[in-house]
């Protein structure tokens, strides 16, 4: 690991994600669906990867 070269991310590193305590509700059987669906589809397109699982943490 020491001489690995660095990649960057697909998305600024300085924005950062929070829930957004005040917002609109959604229903998290679809949310759910939606990021599983997305999930599946970083199996063949591994640009997407980061975002995807950035966003299956909420």
């Amino acid at each position: 690991m020491n001489d690995c070269k660095s990649m960057p991310t697909p998305m600024h590193s300085s924005v950062k994600l929070s829930k957004h305590e005040s917002g609109k509700p959604v229903d998290q059987t679809i949310y759910k669906c939606m990021i599983e669906s997305l999930l599946y589809l970083t199996t063949n397109r591994l640009d997407i990867m980061f975002n995807v699982c950035l966003c299956s943490r909420f």
